[in-house]
């Protein structure tokens, strides 16, 4: 397995959008900037992936989508009251994505130490919340659910 991942540092879910920055860890990139995809993965239907742009510059790497992207995506009908999406980053250069994750600080815990703010947006199906979290690897992934009446 090539080493390295995504680090995560910082995430900003606000407006309406999620803000990913953090740089790549392992090396192997160039200094010019270039685009990669932050790639986004139905963990329950992995054949499921949305994509959107990420800037790379050096080791660095920003990424912003709008939540509409996640909601329009995750039909929440019947028994599924959840959707888990994992993030991942392709580099140029590099065969596999990257994990997008926050390995390299000393907080343990952070699936239940670091928390994020819930956006909500009304679709057809009624109203749904797309959250960050870490999961118990420090990886970054998003929950879209039912909104709470």
């Amino acid at each position: 397995m090539e080493p390295g991942h995504a680090e995560v540092e910082q995430v900003w879910p606000r407006d309406g959008h999620v803000r990913v920055i953090g740089h790549i860890a392992g090396g192997g990139t160039s200094p010019a900037t270039s685009t990669g995809t932050l790639i986004l993965t139905d963990r329950d239907r992995p054949a499921v992936t949305l994509n959107c742009p990420a800037t790379l510059t050096g080791t660095r790497f920003e990424a912003s989508f709008d939540i509409d992207l996640i909601t329009s995506t995750s039909p929440l009908a019947g028994s599924r009251s959840r959707r888990i999406w994992d993030l991942h980053l392709t580099v140029p250069g590099r065969p596999q994505p990257l994990r997008v994750g926050r390995h390299l600080d000393d907080i343990p815990n952070k699936k239940k130490v670091m928390t994020f703010p819930t956006q909500t947006r009304n679709t057809p199906a009624g109203a749904v919340s797309v959250k960050p979290y870490y999961t118990v690897q420090a990886n970054l992934s998003l929950i879209c659910r039912r909104a709470a009446k």
